[in-house]
């Protein structure tokens, strides 16, 4: 059975799902890879006490989040190197290692090493 073009016309765009598909994930990938931030931003602004309570009672679990975060940058900062990922991804992942290293600092900087 041979397609017409009006039965081809009755579909959904794909372009417009294609561009709506690529905004998501943009959206879901940017905000899986602020994870630790979002946690971080909550405990400075004094969201989750208890929270600020385990990083002074627990330093170790402090490191292994802030190790992890470091490991993050490295790997993020070694994947937008390569030339052939969209501008799109290369943005989305510097601005991560951004605000990573800021609340790193921040975690630091009140806390102590």
């Amino acid at each position: 059975m041979t397609r017409t073009p009006s039965a081809r016309a009755a579909g959904p765009s794909p372009v417009r799902g294609g561009r709506l598909s690529s905004l998501t994930a943009v959206a879901l990938a940017f905000l899986a890879s602020q994870h630790h931030n979002v946690h971080m931003l909550l405990l400075a602004f004094g969201l989750g006490e208890a929270g600020m309570h385990l990083m002074t009672a627990a330093p170790a679990v402090r490191d292994a989040m802030l190790g992890m975060s470091l490991a993050m940058v490295g790997l993020i900062a070694y994947q937008i190197r390569d030339s052939r990922r969209p501008a799109s991804t290369r943005v989305i992942g510097a601005i991560s290692i951004i605000v990573t290293l800021g609340l790193g600092a921040w975690s630091v900087a009140r806390f102590g090493l």
